[in-house]
C-alpha cells in the first residue's frame, strides 16, 4: 500500500529545510496568501532536496515517465529525475507547455515519445483547484501521446475540496511532500482530529464565571475599550464613558466614575493601571487619573477636543505619554503628542502633529525616546526629556494602532498592509513588505528577535525583526483584533467574531480554539486573581464575560 505524503526519517531535515525556505522564496503575503515556487526550485540546493523528496513519493508508483505542466513544473520534473537516476532508475521526461509551439515540431508536449500505456506520474510544483490536469490531459491527447497517468506527485498541494480531494476519488493518488498545514495554512489545530476537529490541548477556557451581559448598549461605533485585570478586579469603561470597576471573582460592581460628557466613540483603547491608578483619555479630549480603590478623580485635564489613543505610563520618571486630537472645524485638523507629569496631569512639554494623531506612542526606556505616527502618515521620534524631534519619517500607509520598537528599530503596520522597519537613530527605512491584507488598529507585539502581526484575512504572521522575513504563520476563523496577547509561554489571539485562539510560539503551532460568543475590536484581559489565571472579554454587543483558564495553561507559564 502506497503511504501518502509518507517522508522518510533520514530526508526529515532536507523537509525542514524547503519549509522554511518556502517562508521566505515561495509566500506571497498580499490581501491573500499565494505562492510562487520559481524563486525557490531555480536555487540549486532546494532544487535537489525537493527532487529527492519528490523521489521518495513517486518511486512506489514504479514509473517509466514523469510528465508536468509548464515552466514551474520544468525545475521540479528534472530534479526529481535526476533523484531516480541516482537510485538506478532512468526516467523519461515530458513536459507540457502552457500552448502548442507554433514553429519548428509545433509540439505542445516536448520529449522523447513514449510507449503507449507507460506509466507515468505528473508531476507539478503547486496544487491549487487542480486545472494543469486538464491542460497536461488535453496536451497529451493533443499531440497523440498515451502514457497511463497513475498519480499526480506535488510539492505543495493547497488541499482543496476541488482539488487534490476530488482528483484522488475521481482519477488517480495525489501525494505531496507538502500540504496547506505544513506551514500553518488552516483554521485547525496541528492534532485536531475527525468529528471533533479538536486537538489533545485541554480547552483554553470553559463556561463563563460571571456574565455582566448589560455592559455596552450603543452599537453604533464598534470599537470600545479592552479591559485590564488588576488588584483582583476588572477595570473597563462602557461606551457611555463610564469606568467600572468589578469584583474579579464575582462580577458584582464595586464603583462607577460617571464621566461628564458621553461622546460619540467614548473611551476606544485601553485603560492603563499603574501604581494603584486608572489613567485613560476619552473621546471628549480629557485625560483622567482615577484612584483604582473607590473611582475618586486625582487629576482631570482637557487639552484637545479627542483623545482615541491609551496613555504610555513611565513611572520611574513620573510622567505619562499620549496623542491628543484636535478638531479645526472646518480647517485643518492637527493634534499634541503630550508628555503629562504623574502627579498632577499638567503638561511637561508637547510636540504639535500636521494632523490627527489617533494612534498610541511607543516609548523605549533604554534610549529615551518616543515615537508617535499620525493620519498625514508621518513617523516621529523626540526626545522623552524635552519632546525636541530627532527625526521624521513616512509609513506606506495609515497606522493608528501602536508601534514597536525594539533592537534599535522602530516597527509599524500599516492599514494599507505594509509592515516597515526604520532606525531608531535616524529615521532611515530598513525594511519594508506586505504583511497581508490591512487591518486596521493594530498594536504590533514584539518579543525576543520576533514581531508578530495580524492581517485583514485572518492571519497570524511571525516576522524575523532583523529582515523582516517570515519565521512562521497561523491561521484564525476570522480576523484577530488589535493584537497577540503573551500569557507566559502562550500566545493568545481573539478574532473579531469571538473565536479564540492559543498557540505555542517555540513549537510553531496552534494548541487550541474555542469561541467566547460575541463581536470584538478590542482584545482580552488575562491576569490572575487570588493566584487563579483569567480571561476577560468586553463585547461590542454581548457584555463583559469572565472565564477561569484551564491550569494545564498556567502551569506552563514559566
Amino acid at each position: 500500500m502506497i503511504q501518502t505524503g509518507y517522508i522518510p526519517d533520514a530526508q526529515q531535515r532536507s523537509w525542514e529545510m524547503l519549509r522554511r525556505a518556502i517562508y521566505e522564496r515561495a509566500v506571497l503575503l498580499a490581501n491573500d496568501v499565494t505562492f510562487d515556487f520559481r524563486d525557490l526550485l531555480t536555487q540549486a540546493r532546494y532544487a535537489k532536496a525537493a527532487g529527492r523528496l519528490m523521489w521518495s513519493l513517486v518511486k512506489p508508483f514504479d514509473p517509466e515517465v514523469l510528465v508536468g505542466p509548464g515552466f514551474g513544473a520544468a525545475p521540479l520534473l528534472y530534479a526529481t529525475a535526476l533523484a531516480a537516476l541516482e537510485d538506478g532508475i532512468d526516467l523519461a521526461i515530458l513536459m507540457v507547455r502552457g500552448e502548442r509551439k507554433d514553429h519548428n515540431r509545433k509540439r505542445w508536449v516536448e520529449g522523447a515519445r513514449c510507449p503507449d500505456g507507460a506509466r507515468a506520474v505528473m508531476v507539478d510544483d503547486f496544487l491549487g483547484k487542480g486545472s494543469a490536469v486538464s491542460l497536461v490531459e488535453e496536451a497529451l491527447a493533443a499531440d497523440q501521446l498515451s502514457p497511463n497517468i497513475c498519480a499526480l506527485a506535488v510539492l505543495f498541494d493547497q488541499w482543496r475540496p476541488l482539488g487534490s480531494r476530488q482528483l484522488s476519488v475521481g482519477k488517480f493518488p495525489v501525494v505531496s511532500v507538502f500540504k496547506r498545514h505544513d506551514i500553518g495554512l488552516t483554521r485547525d489545530c496541528y492534532d485536531a482530529k475527525p468529528p471533533a476537529m479538536r486537538g489533545a490541548a485541554p480547552p483554553f477556557i470553559d463556561v463563563p464565571a460571571w456574565w455582566r451581559f448589560d455592559l455596552n448598549g450603543y452599537f453604533d461605533h464598534p470599537l470600545k475599550c479592552a479591559p485590564v485585570i488588576a488588584d483582583n478586579a476588572v477595570f473597563v469603561a462602557d461606551d457611555q464613558s463610564r469606568v467600572w470597576r468589578f469584583d474579579a471573582q464575582t462580577g458584582e460592581p464595586v464603583w462607577c466614575y460617571e464621566s461628564l460628557t458621553k461622546p460619540y466613540k467614548a473611551i476606544v483603547q485601553q485603560l492603563q493601571y499603574v501604581d494603584g491608578s486608572i489613567v485613560f483619555g476619552c473621546y471628549d479630549g480629557t485625560v483622567t487619573r482615577l484612584d483604582a480603590s473607590d473611582g475618586a478623580i486625582i487629576w482631570r485635564w482637557r487639552f484637545d477636543s479627542h483623545v482615541h489613543s491609551t496613555p504610555v505610563v513611565d513611572l520611574q520618571h513620573q510622567r505619562l505619554f499620549i496623542n491628543t486630537e484636535q478638531d479645526n472645524y472646518g480647517g485643518e485638523a492637527f493634534g499634541h503628542l503630550y508628555c503629562l507629569a504623574w502627579s498632577n496631569g499638567k503638561a511637561l512639554w508637547n510636540h504639535t502633529h500636521g494632523s490627527w494623531p489617533p494612534a498610541t506612542v511607543a516609548y523605549s526606556t533604554e534610549h529615551k525616546v518616543v515615537v508617535a505616527t499620525c493620519n498625514d502618515k508621518s513617523v516621529i521620534c523626540v526626545e522623552a526629556d524635552s519632546g525636541t524631534l530627532l527625526w521624521q519619517a513616512h509609513s506606506k500607509g495609515l497606522v493608528r494602532g501602536k508601534p514597536a520598537v525594539a533592537k534599535d528599530r522602530v516597527l509599524v503596520a500599516t492599514e494599507s498592509g505594509h509592515l516597515q522597519s526604520f532606525d531608531l537613530h535616524t529615521g532611515a527605512e530598513l525594511q519594508s513588505r506586505r504583511y497581508g491584507k490591512g487591518l486596521h488598529h493594530q498594536f504590533l507585539q514584539v518579543k525576543d528577535d520576533i514581531v508578530y502581526t495580524l492581517d485583514g484575512s485572518s492571519h497570524l504572521i511571525a516576522f524575523d525583526i532583523a529582515d523582516l522575513s517570515i519565521r512562521w504563520m497561523s491561521t484564525l476563523r476570522s480576523s484577530g483584533v488589535w493584537m497577540p496577547i503573551f500569557f507566559g509561554r502562550h500566545l493568545v489571539v481573539l478574532s473579531q467574531e469571538g473565536h479564540l485562539a492559543v498557540f505555542d510560539p517555540q513549537s510553531e503551532l496552534k494548541l487550541w480554539e474555542g469561541s467566547v460568543g460575541g463581536d470584538f475590536r478590542q482584545p482580552p484581559a488575562l491576569g490572575s486573581v487570588d493566584g487563579i489565571p483569567m480571561l476577560v472579554t468586553a463585547s461590542h454587543h454581548s457584555g463583559l464575560k469572565a472565564f477561569k483558564i484551564h491550569p494545564h495553561y498556567s502551569e506552563q507559564r514559566t
